[in-house]
């Protein structure tokens, strides 16, 4: 999308009404070629914006434009949370809903919103976090965070509601994020010279950019923790000419916002990281997967973008293009993600392929996150051996992680690969720490006899998001609400996830309803958690019993 359209991807609480003649120019404002099948995503996520919703009428057209069966548009409908296909209130307001966020008074503040806007023009739900979980009680209002919201002021941000106050003429304090690293390490305080990795890159062979990622000792910071070299060079031996490197972006594990520092505040090392991963394969376009909840970082991106063309970072050689996602956690699996790019829904496909073999539009691909690729421009810019000389032997560098819940001081925090997960705890203040999620819900609850887990590769860690909880917290509790996170976000393709999901949650509340059946609902979950790891279609099926798991390890050794 160019530039020329970036303004319908801004604050707003009035829309267009639909015509023909004005979906066609914002479109073809968009992009040059917006009704391609392959973008019928992107080119409804574009309309919406403009008129607020997909009406009938919008769908039949796009049907004759694109060539799109009916079926295929509606089923996008049905699939992306954020696309509607009714007339939109003034104000649409979802609250996140993480454990965090609960934990915080979300409850008792969206009753209260409830209670106050009763009969108003606007529409109130929750949903899964929305990468501020650093921020009390955020809420996105027509897809931008208020972060600022409590008890205390409530009534004023329900009067902005009621006197139907345009949203672009909120006052900005709403809107504040706080992006400080509270412990910073190399990667977020060196001295960026834009270019010099690119340049640096440019003086040698392809194998040998892939040498000096793999001297670094890089793996995907996204939470995998695949060796970058190795992915990069199964893509560069492809004979096929056509390559594509993606960036992904859709950062949707409850806790984690780490990318959202760097989307915000080294995008531009993001991008020349892109660039150089392009050289190395021989790849002339690149795509940025923008999480739908990450929509107020859109324009900012572009001009980013727009900037490094300027400086020559990005070239006829090798350009970026910038989509959005709509409302999926599962599109940050990465084959979810190419499906999603190419226009489909995000359903995980099966692999092998892999897609250094063929991705995105069936060609060798090379997916990695945004932390990676701003790793990428920091060793081009150091030297491999700067980057090498962090972390453990078999967990090479530094990295960002998200700190949330009971602690002094939640934000983000640089430490080297292998630092104690204690440490962490130390630096933000946590007290009577009874348990820590690392890595997210599909990660592992540590309790104060594994708080020197170190956060690596080797460990529980991958993802780089820490929830901490304090003895006032019920682990129940805890694991009912990842529990219901699994269960809502499931696609719903394989049986084993999309029955064991919402099996588990009936589980557990049997679990904690008949306390004299527990021996028997416990066998029950485990062997619950078991099948649906070894049979579900993809890591979310696979992981969803991960809090199931970690809370029956605990009950074991708990009163219950």
């Amino acid at each position: 999308m160019e530039n020329s359209a970036t303004e319908w991807f801004s604050r707003r609480s009035t829309y267009t009404a639909w015509s023909t003649e004005s979906a066609e120019r914002v479109l073809l404002q968009s992009h040059s070629a917006p009704f391609s099948p392959q973008r019928i995503l992107q080119t409804l996520i574009v309309l919406q914006a403009f008129f607020g919703y997909i009406p009938p009428q919008a769908q039949e057209w796009l049907v004759r434009k694109t060539g799109t069966h009916i079926a295929d548009i509606r089923s996008l409908l049905s699939f992306y949370s954020f696309l509607v296909d009714t007339p939109p209130p003034a104000f649409h307001l979802r609250f996140a809903n993480n454990i965090i966020e609960q934990h915080a008074g979300l409850d008792e503040l969206h009753e209260r919103v409830q209670a106050e806007l009763c009969g108003t023009d606007c529409i109130i739900e929750t949903t899964s976090c929305i990468g501020l979980s650093d921020h009390p009680l955020p809420v996105l209002v027509n897809g931008f965070p208020v972060t600022r919201l409590d008890m205390n002021n409530v009534h004023d941000f329900c009067n902005l509601i009621r006197s139907k106050t345009p949203l672009e003429c909120w006052p900005e304090s709403w809107f504040g994020i706080n992006n400080v690293v509270r412990h910073s390490g190399p990667l977020t305080r060196y001295q960026y010279i834009p270019g010099l990795g690119i340049k640096n890159a440019q003086g040698l062979t392809r194998e040998q950019i892939i040498q000096q990622v793999g001297d670094a000792g890089l793996r995907g910071l996204g939470g995998a923790g695949f060796p970058t070299a190795f992915k990069w060079h199964w893509c560069e031996q492809q004979p096929e000419p056509i390559k594509y490197i993606v960036c992904n972006a859709d950062e949707g594990e409850p806790g984690t916002f780490k990318d959202r520092f760097y989307l915000t505040k080294q995008m531009d090392r993001v991008i020349e990281g892109m660039a150089i991963a392009a050289r190395a394969v021989g790849a002339r376009k690149g795509y940025i997967y923008l999480r739908g909840e990450y929509l107020y970082l859109y324009q900012a991106i572009q001009q980013e973008l727009q900037h490094a063309k300027q400086i020559g970072i990005l070239n006829d050689l090798f350009e970026i293009e910038l989509h959005l996602g709509a409302g999926a956690y599962i599109c940050g699996e990465e084959s979810a993600l190419i499906e999603s790019l190419q226009g489909k829904r995000g359903i995980p496909t099966s692999k092998p392929p892999y897609p250094g073999e063929k991705g995105l539009f069936g060609k060798p691909t090379v997916v990695n996150n945004v932390e990676t690729f701003a790793s990428v421009t920091y060793i081009f810019q150091e030297g491999s051996s700067a980057f090498h000389s962090m972390g453990t032997e078999k967990s090479k560098g530094s990295r960002l992680h998200s700190v949330s819940g009971d602690c002094e001081q939640p934000g983000l925090y640089e430490l080297p690969q292998g630092t104690p997960l204690s440490k962490l705890l130390s630096l933000c203040g946590a007290k009577a720490t009874q348990c820590v999620q690392v890595g997210g819900p599909s990660g592992q609850l540590l309790f104060p006899d594994q708080f020197d887990t170190t956060l690596d590769f080797e460990g529980p860690g991958h993802g780089g998001a820490i929830m901490i909880f304090d003895t006032s917290r019920s682990v129940m509790s805890i694991t009912q609400n990842f529990s219901n996170f699994f269960r809502h976000e499931s696609c719903g393709f394989c049986t084993p996830c999309r029955a064991g999901t919402v099996a588990l949650t009936h589980l557990l509340e049997r679990y904690t309803k008949l306390p004299e059946n527990r021996q028997q609902t416990s066998k029950d979950l485990l062997e619950l958690t078991e099948l649906m790891n070894k049979s579900s279609h993809c890591g979310l099926g696979k992981t969803a019993g991960q809090p199931v798991a970690s809370m029956l390890r605990w009950a074991n050794d708990h009163d219950r």
